[in-house]
């Protein structure tokens, strides 16, 4: 197991777990989102790549309609 930061939480994850993986299991539906992981934006075609590690801080932005 290691320890990640999601939008200021700590989570206990599997190690050795893709971005992706853990989007699906966090966010199934992942319509209008976006990832910053530890600052830096990460396009959406790197996800199945990008490997989490220790102490990695993630961001997730949902996109929101206004008016």
């Amino acid at each position: 197991m290691i320890q990640i930061s999601v939008n200021n939480n700590i989570q206990k994850i599997e190690a050795n777990i893709t971005l992706a993986s853990f989007l699906e299991k966090l966010l199934p539906n992942q319509n209008g989102i976006a990832i910053a992981l530890n600052e830096q934006v990460v396009p959406q075609s790197n996800w199945q790549v990008q490997k989490l590690v220790e102490n990695d801080q993630i961001l997730i932005i949902t996109a929101t309609q206004g008016g």
